[in-house]
């Protein structure tokens, strides 16, 4: 731990000096969140952080490596998208430590859509509508499974629908998850009193469902009783279209280098889950590594299957079987000529001169 503590405290000072001495004029503000400022770091965690771009040529300043086998991305989120509470990850807002300003109207800015955020959550019928729309898009997703498909797509599917109605719960209640989904499941059982029991216990039926048709029920019984804790309604869609077989594409590997380099940090989260034991924050995560495996394969990456290996009582089998998708992933790219920045030491990384 006090060896990764060091790291990032040299990557956060590295980003910063970055900006003050080649970007002063073309970023508006760099901010971390997650695990680096919030007391919820491990050995193998790596700093949460973005910047707003102030001109186009701020943009170049987005970079990704891998530093002493842990993954950071250091990536931009335009004003605008910052503005849209409604997309945006409310703890990028909400939760964050402000380390550059290049204009103090910059930071004023920046304020003032915090404070709109808390409007906005203090708001009733606008935390109704939130839910509302979270409740549709879980619905969407149920939807989509019910046109059957594999274990490990049918899984994918699950874990996004229980952290959209999560989420939905969460907004209902006039919050957000303001740990992301490290602390999900933990606080939407003890943050909010008021939730029924069978929303909590739900969520968990559907991450230790074991089979296809039991996760489906499940998936579908949790987005009834969030509906109707949230006065929220759905309705059957008509136009949800199957997945087609992808056609096997041209590998690109520069672009599987750079996508590499934004997921090693969730294969190291699957591998520390895997290790404690927390088979829920292991299950969300492989859930979200799948959708980006599945993503890679129109850059010609093979199809992967990561989550039927997933079981919450023997987590020792999604372990072996990510660390066998990472090797092969990384073999794949570097075989195609692919290059990734990967650096064993600080000195290393800093020759490298990004």
């Amino acid at each position: 731990m006090t060896e990764r503590k060091e790291i990032n405290d040299k990557v956060v000072e590295w980003i910063i000096n970055k900006v003050k001495t080649e970007y002063a004029d073309d970023v508006s503000l760099v901010l971390l969140y997650g695990s680096y400022i919030n007391g919820t770091a491990n050995s193998k965690s790596d700093v949460d952080c973005y910047y707003i771009p102030k001109t186009e040529r701020g943009y170049n300043l987005e970079t990704g490596f891998i530093l002493n086998g842990v993954g950071y991305d250091l990536f931009p989120i335009s004003w605008e998208r910052i503005a849209d509470l409604q997309e945006c990850l409310l703890p990028l807002v909400g939760d964050v430590q402000v380390v550059y300003c290049g204009d103090p109207r910059d930071l004023e800015r920046f304020k003032e859509i915090q404070s709109k955020l808390h409007s906005n959550l203090a708001n009733d019928e606008y935390v109704k509508d939130i839910a509302q729309k979270r409740c549709e898009d879980a619905n969407r997703m149920c939807e989509q499974m019910k046109l059957g498909g594999s274990l490990s797509e049918i899984r994918k599917i699950a874990g996004h629908v229980i952290m959209t109605l999560a989420d939905a719960v969460a907004i209902y209640n006039h919050d957000y998850f303001h740990f992301g989904l490290k602390k999900q499941y933990e606080n939407l059982a003890s943050n909010f009193p008021d939730v029924p029991q069978s929303i909590v216990t739900g969520y968990k039926k559907v991450v230790t469902a074991l089979n296809e048709n039991d996760i489906i029920d499940k998936t579908a019984d949790l987005l009834k009783n969030v509906c109707d804790y949230t006065q929220s309604k759905v309705k059957s869609q008509v136009d949800i279209i199957s997945n087609e077989a992808a056609v096997a594409a041209e590998v690109n590997a520069s672009w599987l280098a750079v996508l590499y380099e934004e997921i090693s940090s969730t294969f190291n989260k699957i591998y520390v889950c895997c290790e404690s034991g927390d088979y829920i924050l292991a299950f969300l995560s492989a859930a979200c590594l799948q959708r980006e495996l599945d993503d890679a394969k129109e850059a010609g990456s093979p199809s992967y299957d990561l989550l039927s290996n997933f079981d919450y009582r023997e987590l020792g089998k999604l372990a072996e079987r990510t660390r066998m998708i990472e090797a092969d992933f990384v073999e794949l790219i570097k075989n195609s000529g692919g290059k990734i920045k990967s650096y064993d030491s600080w000195e290393a990384f800093v020759q490298a001169d990004l």
